[in-house]
């Protein structure tokens, strides 16, 4: 069986020509430098626009200030229409949840909305209704 080899932790010294070391000083230098360069001038041009935006900043800072009220109160009334359209449609099934619970479902006869499981009493079940409702207590 071959030994393994011990890892140390010791770091043997690099051992680099002159040559060496002032060849990649010189390809950092030709690499990196235009990259300092175009930070370099980035950073000028970024700090020029801002000495130049910023008092046009000042200047429409009240139409920006509307316009961002606006815009606020758009987005508020796009949700409240929103939820406006989930509690309609969410009332109009709690209404037809009955009718289709019993099985009869709904049929649309004459314009009119009829109950597919009753015998059409007429004005005499609308009084009986109206009875119902009167004896009805109030729960709120």
């Amino acid at each position: 069986m071959p030994e393994k080899e011990q890892f140390t932790t010791e770091r043997m010294p690099l051992q680099v020509s002159g040559k060496t070391a002032l060849l990649l000083s010189v390809a950092g230098i030709i690499i990196g430098g235009p990259l300092v360069a175009l930070m370099g001038i980035i950073f000028a041009v970024t700090m020029t626009l801002l000495l130049v935006a910023s008092p046009l900043f000042i200047i429409f800072s009240p139409v920006l200030f509307g316009a961002a009220c606006v815009f606020g109160l758009v987005m508020l009334g796009l949700a409240a229409a929103g939820a406006m359209a989930v509690v309609g449609v969410s009332a109009v099934a709690w209404v037809l949840r009955p009718s289709y619970a019993s099985g009869r479902g709904i049929q649309f006869q004459s314009d009119k909305l009829i109950d597919s499981g009753g015998g059409g009493g007429g004005v005499e079940q609308e009084k009986d209704w109206a009875g119902y409702i009167q004896q009805r207590p109030l729960h709120i």
